[in-house]
């Protein structure tokens, strides 16, 4: 017997609103760099990668995480950084709020109920925007996007004809 396993993750995804002001900072820059843009549909925050999954553990997860009872909060994008080693151009925030940090720790806690193991390197939020960019010249860029963040779901990644696309399976609201 075969068992159909899927790629998943969780994550904050942004509104469109988000979306394209993220877009439009990001734009002039992403413009001069050497690289492979992400497409605008697949950005996002990942909270925690799970990867391949069968589906009674994916249900575990789900049900995990309903029961974390996080609490909503504005994230402020507001810098742009590059993780040299995996190449990988991003847009952050200079502040972290203590309520993404306790939704990621939280998150963590309960998705260990399903095998889950957390990383162990400290976790920083991002938005990767462009991959195998190898130097980009980081000069200081004035924006600031406020996004209200009331919910986090979970990612699907999917491999078609066109590439990669990740597709929304679940949301849970925040407080």
């Amino acid at each position: 017997m075969k068992f159909e396993s899927r790629r998943l993750f969780f994550a904050l995804w942004p509104p469109e609103r988000v979306r394209q002001s993220i877009i439009k900072s990001a734009s002039p820059l992403l413009n001069k760099l050497d690289g492979r843009k992400i497409q605008p549909h697949n950005i996002h925050v990942t909270l925690h990668f799970i990867g391949q999954a069968e589906e009674q553990v994916k249900g575990c997860m789900h049900q995990a995480a309903q029961k974390v009872a996080g609490r909503a909060f504005p994230l402020v994008l507001d810098c742009f950084g590059h993780f040299r080693r995996s190449k990988i151009f991003w847009m952050g925030t200079q502040n972290v709020p203590v309520e993404l940090s306790s939704l990621h720790t939280e998150l963590g806690k309960a998705l260990s109920d399903c095998g889950y193991q957390q990383e162990k390197r400290p976790y920083n939020p991002h938005l990767s925007l462009m991959r195998k960019c190898a130097r980009p010249v980081l000069t200081r860029q004035n924006f600031s996007i406020r996004w209200p963040v009331d919910e986090f779901v979970l990612v699907e990644s999917v491999q078609d004809a066109a590439g990669v696309n990740y597709q929304v399976i679940e949301r849970y609201p925040l407080q």
